[in-house]
C-alpha cells in the first residue's frame, strides 16, 4: 500500500527536504533505511510517499542545518489500516526482532545443524 504524507512549507536555508523511508534492522542496529520520495518544492508544502505493508516501519524526517545535533527522526508502525502508528527507536527495534523471529524458518534449528548442514552441501 502507498503511504502518503503531506508536508508543510518549510525554511529552506535552515532545513532540508523532507524524507520518509523503510526500515529494518538487519546486522544494523541504527536501522537500514530504505528511502521513499518527496514530491514537491524547496521550501514549499509537499507530499511524502512510500510503499509499504503492515508491519513495516516507517521513518520520516527533516535534516535542521544549523543545528545538525538536533536530529532525530520519527518512528511509525504501519496498522491494518494503513494508518501510521508513533512508536519509540527502542519498540521499533523490539519489535522488528520479533517478527523476524517469528517469520524466520531458520532459527528452528541451532548452530552445529547449520554449519553440518552448510558442510554437508560443501559449501565450506
Amino acid at each position: 500500500m502507498k503511504i502518503s504524507i503531506e508536508t508543510n512549507a518549510y525554511n529552506d536555508r535552515r532545513y532540508g527536504k523532507p524524507w520518509i523511508a523503510l526500515v529494518d534492522f538487519l546486522g544494523n542496529k541504527n536501522g537500514n533505511f530504505k528511502f521513499g520520495d518527496w514530491v514537491g518544492q524547496n521550501g514549499y508544502a509537499g507530499v511524502l510517499e512510500v510503499e509499504a505493508n503492515v508491519c513495516d516501519i516507517v521513518a520520516r524526517g527533516q535534516k535542521d542545518n544549523r543545528k545538525p545535533s538536533n536530529f532525530l527522526p520519527d518512528f511509525y508502525v504501519v496498522t491494518a489500516n494503513g494508518e501510521l502508528e508513533s512508536v519509540s527507536k527502542v519498540d521499533v527495534y523490539k519489535c522488528w526482532n520479533e517478527n523476524q523471529n517469528e517469520d524466520n524458518p531458520i532459527l528452528q534449528f541451532s548452530d552445529e545443524q547449520l554449519l553440518s548442514e552448510i558442510k554437508r552441501r560443501g559449501l565450506i
